[in-house]
């Protein structure tokens, strides 16, 4: 079994729990892996929390962060499952980049999928 852990940052505003549940939602019914969960470093569930329930043999952390900063290094020192393996963080994708594109042409209605 393979698991995945969609690890972000953490917000008090509702919204930001919503787009990375919404996420999560996406992978889950591609159907990739046998798990999928989502972990944050400023709320709950923690990472360690997350990782503990996990039934996988091999769980990949996927940062939903735009570089690797302090917070991950933080994560690097103390990931003691050895069944989890850090992944990088999303934003030095290609995707990451053709996402400003699109982003920044639907706001001034250049693209629209409607």
């Amino acid at each position: 079994m393979i698991g995945l852990v969609i690890l972000a940052h953490g917000s008090r505003l509702p919204e930001y729990k919503e787009t990375v549940e919404m996420h999560k939602k996406r992978i889950e019914n591609l159907g990739v892996f046998d798990e999928v969960a989502t972990a944050y470093i400023v709320e709950k569930p923690s990472l360690s929390d997350v990782i503990s329930k996990m039934r996988s043999e091999k769980i990949l952390v996927v940062p939903l962060f735009i570089s690797k900063g302090e917070h991950l290094k933080e994560i690097e020192s103390v990931l003691k499952d050895e069944r989890a393996i850090l992944c990088d963080p999303i934003g030095e994708s290609e995707l990451v980049t053709f996402a400003i594109v699109l982003s920044a042409l639907k706001r001034i209605k250049v693209l629209s999928f409607e």
